[in-house]
């Protein structure tokens, strides 16, 4: 089986955790991790990956083991995520790439392929929406409202998406057989989403 290393760098002044795999003059695939995990998902598949490609996952800024900087020392939007993304494999010296994208992944790897279209090699989106109506009002009223008036009543709408419960039900809902899931999955994301200043 293909060895993973697990390392750290600097990028922007902060620190960024990352996963890679596979011989560097392979074909590179970067994988980019949904809410509310980490590079952590991508544990299997980057084994299986890496005797055909170079693989990198990072773990975004406040996810898994990268820096969770307070929001007046970084901008969490999409748009800052990606230039984080971006300047990582730039200092890994990739030029192009694939990418996986999954959930809260897509719309950084939207960012780097409009940016840099020539860059990107092909797109595999795994619950990667890119449209308004793939978006179901009823569920993300709650957090559109935050976005757009971010304050103490809004935000309490939201805090439940952090409870175990609800992270759990990520892993297990539609799931025919629940009990092949591991739990340490969302025990685990919930530990990381429960540190202090997040």
């Amino acid at each position: 089986m293909a060895e993973v290393r697990h390392r750290f760098t600097s990028v922007r002044g902060h620190r960024v955790f990352y996963r890679e795999a596979g011989p560097t003059d392979a074909p590179t695939v970067v994988l980019l991790h949904g809410y509310p995990t980490s590079s952590r998902m991508f544990r299997h598949l980057l084994p299986a990956l890496a005797d055909r490609f170079h693989v990198i996952a990072p773990d975004h800024l406040g996810f898994g083991q990268s820096a969770t900087p307070p929001a007046a020392d970084f901008d969490y939007t999409f748009d800052a995520l990606a230039e984080v993304t971006e300047d990582l494999l730039g200092q890994l010296g990739v030029k192009r790439y694939a990418i996986y994208v999954q959930d809260y992944g897509a719309p950084i790897g939207w960012r780097l392929a409009l940016r840099n279209p020539d860059d990107v090699t092909a797109i595999v989106s795994q619950n990667g929406n890119a449209y308004d109506e793939g978006f179901v009002p009823e569920f993300w009223a709650p957090v559109w409202a935050y976005a757009q008036s971010p304050d103490s009543s809004t935000e309490a709408a939201l805090r439940g998406a952090l409870s175990e419960e609800a992270i759990r039900w990520q892993y297990t809902h539609g799931v025919a057989e629940p009990e092949l899931v591991d739990p340490d999955t969302w025990a685990t994301d919930h530990r990381e989403i429960s540190r202090p200043g997040l």
